[in-house]
């Protein structure tokens, strides 16, 4: 018998998984370089800011502090959080699904926290509410993940409808400097075009979420990518169901996303009130604007920017110590909410590296 001296093929099966491995590996490497890389930019511009406005002039602020107005500062943060998780409740109940409120308010404390903790912006804990939703009441995946979808998409465009009618109003009623005016005309202009974007591209079925994962699955022909998609595609039809079925549920998630900008406003006023400073409306409003900015930016917690966004706004009125005083208390606010979040999280016998595994 002939014994050949040809080493066997390697069967495909064996090679598609070191493959895989590779890929996945790198992609690891890849996530943890972007998120030490934003994370380095965060501090890099947080010691920036601090060099310009002086730690001397920081400390100003903070001689006229005033627990009592802290107070209401906080109380009022805390019934922001109510009335976004009413909104996700009104999306729920519309679905079908009836969920005790208080057990949305744990959730939505905890996604809060993991979006703070995460280089994702506002999004990062989205996913997680999700699927800590879905873990307690065994609730079908697509259901659960689309009323998170609903809550926040109408949630972000509320946001960006009053923020462009806000900053359109200022340019035509307040002499704004020519930098900030075109940089409020621009985000103004850039946040339709985002809302047309995305609801015209989900109504049509086009995405848009799933049309960027398909492109990604082009250009990596893995399982893994086209399962994905696949599963994002069922989460926007929900979508596109409620949008269409679910008028009443619109409306009514609608019109509790618009108490949140009065109450923000007043949460703004206090925090000021709090270091003794009496500011106008346009600087409250510009204030608020600056922080839904940065919390688009993929830097955890908004480190550097936050205080940057606020240098600039109060640098309008020769006070940006004021500006990094403010942003101290909104961080302060932000580190509370995350603690909790972290607490609430434990007691669902998760720590957050198994919630970001799973997310």
């Amino acid at each position: 018998m002939l014994i050949s001296n040809k080493l066997p093929k390697i069967s495909p099966s064996f090679e598609s998984p070191c493959r895989l491995a590779k890929i996945l590996k790198a992609k690891k490497m890849r996530k943890k370089l972007v998120a030490a890389a934003s994370v380095v930019i965060g501090v890099l511009l947080f010691v920036i800011v601090l060099a310009f406005a002086g730690f001397d002039q920081i400390i100003e602020p903070f001689r006229k502090f005033s627990l009592s107005y802290l107070a209401l500062f906080l109380l009022a943060t805390a019934v922001l959080h109510a009335i976004s998780t009413w909104r996700w409740s009104a999306v729920l109940k519309y679905q079908g699904l009836k969920v005790p409120f208080l057990l949305l308010l744990r959730y939505r404390i905890i996604g809060t926290a993991i979006s703070y903790l995460t280089p994702a912006a506002r999004v990062g804990g989205e996913p997680v509410r999700g699927f800590l939703l879905k873990k307690k009441l065994g609730i079908k995946a697509g259901h659960t993940y689309s009323s998170v979808l609903i809550e926040m998409s109408l949630g972000m465009s509320i946001d960006a409808v009053l923020m462009s009618v806000i900053l359109i109003s200022m340019l035509l009623f307040f002499a704004l400097p020519k930098q900030v005016a075109g940089f409020a005309l621009t985000i103004s202009l850039l946040a339709i075009l985002f809302l047309v974007v995305f609801y015209s591209t989900l109504i049509s079925r086009l995405g848009p979420i799933s049309f960027i994962f398909r492109v990604f699955s082009s250009l990596i022909r893995l399982r893994f990518f086209k399962e994905l998609t696949g599963k994002i595609a069922t989460v926007e039809d929900s979508m596109v169901e409620f949008l269409r079925l679910r008028k009443k549920g619109v409306v009514q998630a609608v019109l509790v996303s618009m108490l949140s900008w009065p109450v923000t406003f007043l949460q703004y006023k206090l925090a000021l009130l709090s270091i003794g400073f009496e500011a106008s409306v346009t600087i409250i409003l510009l204030s608020i604007i600056a922080t839904s900015i940065v919390a688009i930016i993929p830097i955890p917690a908004a480190f550097g920017v936050q205080e940057a966004g606020y240098f600039s706004v109060f640098s309008l009125i020769a006070v940006p110590s004021v500006g990094i005083a403010l942003s101290l208390i909104i961080r302060f606010k932000d580190l509370l909410a995350t603690l909790t979040g972290l607490i609430l999280l434990s007691h669902e016998g998760l720590s957050v590296i198994d919630v970001l595994k799973k997310k």
